[in-house]
């Protein structure tokens, strides 16, 4: 699992008394992965998330975007096939969250598969791919196509709507 899988969490799950840096290895010493292969994995992972001058630094030290990206480095820095994403927008301030969410397309756009569970209509209309699910079934779908988020938006809000009132026209 901790080859195949990559988690990112609503509330980071960070390690307060290890520094960013330990944060992110700490699959990769669980798995027994050589230091300097570590270092080679960490630098351009860092620097891709805008965190490479943090590594030193505790949770505690940084701010909560810093800390969600420093728990996405976490997730990739295994190679996994799958990122899986528990509400990583909903301890975030909108800014923050419009640079996760962008980073996460540019995640996806290189190759990675990301799921992510959200109740964020905003952080679903930035997937390829949304499903709707209703008393643990896939009740509809949707697919990007050539849609801009703002449309994505409105078609959530529309399946939305219809999952609420049941089709019925109010």
């Amino acid at each position: 699992r901790r080859e195949n899988l990559g988690f990112v969490f609503q509330d980071f799950n960070l390690l307060d008394t290890f520094d960013l840096k330990d944060n992110i290895l700490l699959p990769l010493v669980l798995s027994g992965v050589p230091y300097q292969e570590m270092m080679t994995r960490l630098r351009p992972i860092a620097a891709k998330l805008g965190i490479a001058d943090l590594l030193f630094k505790y949770p505690y030290e940084v701010s909560g975007g810093q800390k969600q990206r420093a728990a996405v480095a976490r997730a990739l820095i295994t190679e996994p096939q799958l990122i899986l994403a528990d509400e990583p927008t909903g301890a975030l301030d909108s800014r923050s969250t419009d640079e996760l969410l962008s980073l996460f397309n540019e995640i996806n756009k290189e190759g990675q598969t990301i799921l992510m569970v959200t109740h964020s209509t905003k952080a679903a209309s930035h997937a390829s791919r949304v499903l709707f699910i209703k008393d643990g079934k896939v009740f509809h779908q949707l697919y990007r196509g050539g849609l801009s988020s703002e449309e994505m938006y409105q078609n959530i809000s529309n399946a939305l709507t219809i999952l609420q009132t049941g089709g019925v026209k109010r």
